[in-house]
């Protein structure tokens, strides 16, 4: 009796259909129907498909650790005949009809950047050709500056210097004390470029912006995961990257979302929704399951756990804005 033979042998004698073991392990009823049928061509990556078999076998109350170890050469053939099927994928590019609806997409926005920024330069050209005239006046007047009042007074000139009065032996010397002054008061301008300095503000670092929490302030050394996710069509989407707080949106139809984490990603999804998914190691592929788990260390596995919330995501996507 094959693996999946067995499996469906032990959930019809528990009296269990497809639906409550879905909702009881979180596995999509497609993926469930398939190690029933032995068909896995059709499922994803060796991590994710042993990690459904063992979720299916605890859900029917079966020792997953017996059911692999029985089985391990029939899955070992599979998995083999898995991996030679998955050659030729290699990087992040999308492929299949997504691929060619974002090319389109980014071609339409850049020949309407270009047409709007052919419009600009055409329309404000001569108030260019003006602000040119004003930079060539400008460097005129520029080419032939003036000693401004502080470069004056620290320069004063030899008639407020003191030396009349050496030269006078009169008792009228007394009076000439007055011009001393002038060189005193002419220090006080002096503050003016010691205190130029200070004025100028040192340029503040902008922050990193990560305003959706998906791991986007990481540098590439430090992202040692990353979860690109495609969607199909409209669906909810819940993760958590590391110890970042949790993210929630909908991802639209055709739109793209990449998540990047240290040691750990969380990703959940309303059950009907049509994702697929993508990482460092494994190839372009169906979403496994509603709610999975990811590490550094190539791991994934069906999550369980109510990290990032208790309530499941439903299926009703509200329209776009303006529809």
């Amino acid at each position: 009796m094959s693996l999946g033979a067995k499996l469906r042998q032990k959930r019809i004698e528990n009296g269990k259909s497809l639906e409550q073991i879905s909702a009881l392990t979180k596995i999509h009823i497609k993926i469930l129907n398939a190690l029933e049928e032995d068909r896995y061509s059709e499922l994803p990556a060796r991590a994710f498909t042993r990690g459904f078999i063992v979720n299916y076998a605890k859900a029917l109350k079966l020792d997953p650790e017996s059911l692999l170890a029985e089985h391990h050469d029939f899955l070992e053939e599979r998995f083999h005949e898995r991996q030679a099927r998955d050659q030729g994928h290699h990087g992040y590019a999308f492929e299949g009809k997504e691929l060619e609806q974002n090319k389109r997409w980014t071609w339409i926005a850049l020949a309407v950047a270009g047409g709007f920024t052919l419009a600009v330069v055409l329309i404000f050209k001569p108030g260019n050709h003006k602000s040119k005239e004003r930079h060539k006046e400008y460097a005129v007047e520029e080419a032939t500056p003036e000693l401004s009042p502080d470069i004056a007074a620290l320069n004063p000139a030899p008639t407020q210097t003191p030396i009349a009065p050496l030269s006078s032996p009169t008792p009228m010397a007394t009076a000439t004390a007055t011009p001393t002054a002038a060189p005193a008061a002419s220090l006080t301008p002096t503050a003016t470029p010691a205190a130029s300095p200070i004025a100028v503000a040192s340029p503040s670092p902008s922050p990193t912006a990560d305003k959706l929490n998906k791991g986007d302030d990481l540098s590439p050394a430090d992202t040692k995961i990353k979860l690109v996710i495609v969607a199909g069509e409209d669906a909810w989407t819940r993760y958590k990257a590391d110890e970042k707080p949790t993210g929630m949106l909908i991802l639209r139809a055709g739109r793209t979302l990449v998540i990047k984490a240290k040691n750990r990603i969380l990703f959940e999804t309303n059950p009907a929704a049509k994702l697929q998914f993508k990482t460092r190691k494994t190839p372009m592929a169906d979403l496994p399951s509603t709610k999975f788990e990811m590490t550094n260390e190539g791991e994934a596995a069906t999550y369980t756990g109510n990290e990032m919330g208790r309530f499941p995501l439903s299926d009703t996507i509200p329209p776009p804005r303006g529809q």
